[in-house]
């Protein structure tokens, strides 16, 4: 260690590091400080004491570390402030650290609803198995209406207009029917309330949910509605359905065709992949659907001799089967199916949206005419991927009266 012209400051050059100064590279120098402190502040007698204060890479100069050794020196003579250069870094990381967090809660507190939400989503990214649902109705719903209001500005009225909002908002661009179902609503509050619960959870926000005031103001508020289906059609309704979507997109009748004939949802449909269809054994395997589990459906001829021309022009086994004009996976049933409901006159002076005729209805179909040919409950349930017997119940008026029965019976034991 070589000495300064400053007392008590000296210096090591490092062989490994170098540093151009004034035009000229020699070995990097690291500055260090001697100088005599008490021991302990009960006891006076002092030691030596050598601290290192850092590189000229670092800014450090030969007068800065005096500087610095003479406010040491200072300070133990006047038993203020820091009297070591540990104690000074601790004092200068506690003053970062309050200027930090005051910013912190500066910017929490003005924290926009969208900064929240986005860590939400990247957190249900590697959290949860739905959180693209959670992503399409925050980006499309949601963010519109609340994205930019600081957290602790989104208030009971702040939500109401939310779900006034979503209330009047058409569910496709350029459709003139279909406003967002209550479902859907419901959906998007649950995903505000969940958003703000996890920003608790990560101290990002510690005011009350504002949902939960919007539900003790509003009982109802996220209670779910008698939202099941009563229309089915009967099978001269699905054969004319069919052979005018037909007669228009054959894609849209496939898909339709495969509803009709197997249960499915039309989400699972538009997912599956070359490699979920087995011809072999005549099956489907459904991967992931609505409640987690996967299930298997039944393919028909009509359905065997689909597949096996749409196979014909080749296909790798994780390709979608259907896709829309630009290749990509399907977000909603071509408007072929509205236009032959339409003019087929299938919803003709029919108010109740319960009873009209949409995609879904194809599903509730398929369900309620096995019910009438006299299948179980049970078996139903399997076929649908009802995540409960509740679900199912709803086509027990449906079976034959002597196996209703039997059945309403089997069901009251739970």
């Amino acid at each position: 260690m070589k000495k300064t012209k400053y007392s008590g400051v000296k210096y090591y050059e490092s062989t490994a590091r170098n540093i151009r100064i004034k035009g000229k590279t020699r070995r990097e120098r690291c500055f260090y400080v001697l100088y005599k402190a008490p021991i302990s502040p009960a006891n006076s007698k002092k030691k030596l004491t050598k601290e290192k204060v850092g590189w000229e890479s670092e800014s450090i100069t030969a007068e800065s570390a005096r500087d610095i050794r003479g406010q040491i020196l200072a300070n133990i003579r006047l038993g203020d402030g820091f009297q070591s250069l540990r104690e000074k870094r601790e004092m200068d990381q506690a003053q970062r650290d309050a200027a930090r967090i005051e910013k912190e809660i500066e910017e929490r507190e003005n924290m926009p609803f969208n900064v929240l939400a986005t860590k939400y989503i990247d957190w249900a990214k590697d959290n949860k198995k739905s959180w693209k649902d959670d992503n399409s109705r925050y980006q499309y719903h949601v963010k519109p209406v609340i994205g930019h209001i600081p957290i602790n500005n989104i208030s009971l009225l702040v939500l109401e207009r939310l779900k006034k909002k979503l209330r009047h908002k058409k569910a496709l661009k350029g459709k003139r029917t279909n406003l967002l179902s209550e479902a859907t609503i419901k959906h998007c509050l649950v995903l505000v309330r969940q958003i703000f619960n996890r920003g608790r959870q990560w101290g990002l926000f510690d005011g009350e949910n504002p949902v939960r005031e919007t539900i003790n103001a509003d009982k109802n508020f996220l209670k779910a509605k008698d939202n099941k289906r009563l229309r089915f059609l009967t099978a001269g309704e699905a054969r004319k359905l069919l052979n005018e979507i037909q007669a228009i997109s054959s894609q849209t009748y496939n898909i339709c065709l495969l509803s009709l004939h197997t249960g499915m949802r039309m989400g699972e449909i538009f997912k599956l992949m070359r490699q979920d269809v087995d011809l072999n054994n005549e099956l489907i395997h459904i991967r992931d659907p609505k409640n987690n589990e996967s299930r298997q459906v039944f393919l028909t001829p009509p359905l065997i001799k689909i597949f096996k021309s749409i196979f014909s022009n080749g296909f790798n086994k994780t390709d979608l089967i259907f896709k829309d004009r630009r290749g990509k996976k399907i977000a909603q049933l071509s408007d072929t199916f509205n236009r032959s409901v339409k003019k087929l006159g299938l919803n003709d002076g029919v108010a109740d949206a319960q009873n009209k005729v949409v995609p879904h209805t194809l599903r509730h179909t398929f369900a309620s005419w096995l019910a009438q040919q006299g299948e179980t409950l049970l078996t139903i349930k399997e076929l649908m991927g009802h995540k409960d017997i509740a679900m199912t119940m709803r086509y027990a008026h449906l079976i034959p009266d002597q196996k209703r029965k039997a059945v309403l019976k089997m069901a009251s034991v739970s």
